[in-house]
């Protein structure tokens, strides 16, 4: 049986900061065992993934880039995400978009890991068409 929620409470959970994310705790041994939260990526933050890659999307020409400059590229908008997704353990965010550039010269192998298991907590198409 579902469980009643009054109208006043239901509209406080549906417009709670992190009401529309799903979560989850982890502990980082390279981190001296820290703990952190990841949540799936926000809209704000794909938007601004996807203009990380195609800043000049729409033109007819795409860009060419070298192998590094991708390489780099894709850093870049993977610490867009990645600032997106790593919250304290009480869901506030660890960097802002002012520490971007930090972050990028010290991305690395750890950051990538938390940013998949981030990503693996978003819905896929096949998991919506499950009955």
């Amino acid at each position: 049986m579902a469980k009643q929620v009054s109208q006043n409470s239901l509209r406080a959970l549906a417009l709670a900061p992190m009401a529309g994310f799903r979560t989850k705790i982890v502990t980082v041994p390279e981190w001296e065992n820290s703990t952190v939260k990841l949540r799936e990526p926000s809209a704000q933050a794909w938007l601004e993934w996807q203009q990380v890659l195609n800043p000049k999307q729409g033109e007819d020409k795409p860009e060419e880039l070298t192998a590094a400059e991708r390489a780099l590229r894709n850093k870049s908008a993977d610490v867009v995400l990645f600032i997106d997704v790593l919250l304290e353990e009480d869901g506030s965010q660890v960097f802002t978009e002012e520490d971007k550039a930090q972050v990028e010269q010290f991305y690395g192998p750890v950051h990538a890991r938390l940013l998949k298991q981030a990503l693996e907590l978003t819905t896929t198409a096949a998991d919506v068409e499950k009955p």
